[in-house]
């Protein structure tokens, strides 16, 4: 867990770590040839200490600090920033609560026809259209209202059959033979059954039996109400047997079929209310009902087909109609919610900031669920009630990750007061007296920079830079170090 309270806004602090790194980072190849020196030129630069001594320099926790940009699990880190900070950064907290997470699903729709109200017209048998009611189409047809008249010799024979029945009938009505009335009974059901089977009107049929005369075409009529949307005839053509002559559509209900995307295919259920709106009535929406959801994906648009039965009665529906579906489907329930401005996304991570006493902020690493009217759904991380950072939280986190930064850097430990020993920098056995390497500045007063508290000082190891007239003080003690004399060291 690390503490550490912010004193600045981040954008100086993060000036400030900045020029530490730049500061801490003079270790590269770019020092090399100091003033003309060489590797040795400038002993005060350290460029090059000895192994050992170098060992000794670095803090022996420097492996416990995540590196900037480090992935690894920050969760229980905690942030400390004061109240007049945080208003001024527009920090602001929003409660974990626990809620039913609805959001409202939109699809692209397509008025179609009911296909349980569409009718077929063919005949069971063969013959010639006379006169066509039903002349184009699109007419709209009352049930029973008369589609055409037919000519068929087949129906003439029928009918004859049915009139030779009837005379036989009457005829042996008072037979004394056993059986023959009822034999002729028989066969005048069956005449009658046949034109029955015809679909010849029960009317016709005994109209034909009082008059005793054929009836040479004969009225079909609509099985339905419904608006004509085929017709395959014309009047005076021949037709066969089953031939479709007409198909005709009630428009009373009409259906809507709806693409939702594949993802979204669980949430909706049978029944549930959904709303369409087309073009054609801007402002207006027309109320259904889930009826059927189709059992097929399309493999090419991750799309599934839900049916939504609409009631049509004043005919404002058409099939073949665009237009939009809208319905709310409910995504969880009993779900801890937070705003989705609290979840930040690092790398494969999702993490928050609950709020602890007044001015601590920990890091709660959460597991996401779905995300719906500007709330996100928390699986695991955090538990109703806690007080998470809704706003500003990036700037949090990246005060963490600044400070998490600095805290890696060399130097940058509170375990420097080691760095008195610094004065045996100077004692490699080569360098003459150790004692006069103290007057490079005191290096023994470095342990004073034990005190990382008081950062400003390190200022004061500016003065360390006296130590790059080491080379000088090599003119006086170690004449190898110039030139291609250097001794030891070369």
């Amino acid at each position: 867990m690390m503490s550490f309270n912010v004193l600045r806004l981040p954008t100086r602090a993060l000036l400030l770590a900045t020029l530490l790194l730049a500061g801490g980072c003079g270790n590269g190849p770019d020092q090399e040839d100091h003033d003309g020196h060489g590797e040795h030129a400038d002993h005060g630069s350290q460029t090059q200490e000895p192994p050992g001594h170098a060992a000794d320099h670095q803090p022996e926790d420097d492996h416990d600090h995540p590196a900037a940009g480090d992935d690894s699990s920050r969760d229980g880190e905690m942030v400390q920033i004061s109240s007049e900070m945080a208003q001024r950064l527009g920090v602001t907290l929003a409660e974990v609560r626990t809620e039913s997470l609805e959001r409202e699903l939109r699809a692209p729709a397509e008025v179609q026809w009911d296909e349980t109200r569409l009718s077929a017209v063919s005949l069971r048998f063969g013959g010639w259209v006379e006169h066509l009611h039903a002349d184009f189409t699109g007419r709209f047809i009352e049930a029973d209202s008369p589609l055409m008249e037919v000519y068929s010799p087949e129906l003439v024979s029928a009918q004859e059959d049915l009139l030779t029945a009837r005379t036989l009938t009457a005829e042996l009505s008072g037979s004394r033979v056993p059986g023959s009335v009822d034999r002729s009974d028989a066969v005048l059901q069956a005449a009658r059954e046949r034109l029955r089977r015809w679909q010849v009107a029960p009317a016709d049929i005994e109209a034909v039996e009082a008059s005793g005369e054929v009836m040479e075409t004969l009225t079909f009529r609509s099985p339905r109400s419904g608006y004509v949307v085929e017709k395959n005839v014309l009047a005076g053509e021949r037709f066969d047997a089953g031939s479709l002559l007409f198909r005709l559509a009630d428009l009373a209900l009409v259906w809507v079929e709806v693409e939702v995307w594949e993802r979204d295919l669980r949430f909706v259920k049978l029944g549930d209310e959904v709303e369409i709106e087309v073009a054609a009535h801007p402002g207006r929406s027309f109320g259904g009902e889930v009826a059927y959801l189709y059992p097929d994906v399309n493999p090419d648009r991750r799309t599934a087909r839900i049916r939504v039965e609409v009631p049509n009665p004043g005919l404002e529906l058409r099939p073949g109609m665009y237009g939009t579906a809208r319905t709310r489907v409910v995504l969880a329930v009993d779900a801890m919610t937070v705003p989705r401005d609290a979840v930040l996304h690092v790398g494969d991570r999702s993490i928050v900031f609950v709020a602890h006493g007044e001015d601590g902020f920990m890091i709660h690493e959460v597991t996401v669920g779905m995300e719906a009217g500007g709330r996100t759904q928390i699986l695991s991380g955090v538990a109703p009630g806690n007080r998470v950072v809704a706003r500003a939280g990036f700037v949090l986190d990246a005060e963490s990750r600044l400070m998490d930064a600095m805290t890696g850097m060399p130097g940058m430990h509170g375990d420097h007061g080691d760095h008195g020993d610094h004065g045996d920098h100077g004692d490699p056995g080569d360098h003459g007296d150790p004692g006069d390497h103290g007057d490079h500045g005191d290096p023994g007063d470095h342990g004073d920079h034990g005190d990382h508290g008081d950062h400003g000082d390190h200022g004061d190891h500016g003065d360390h830079g006296d130590h790059g007239n080491h080379g000088d003080h090599g003119d006086d003690q170690h004449p190898g170090h110039h030139g291609s004399e250097r001794g030891p060291h070369a």
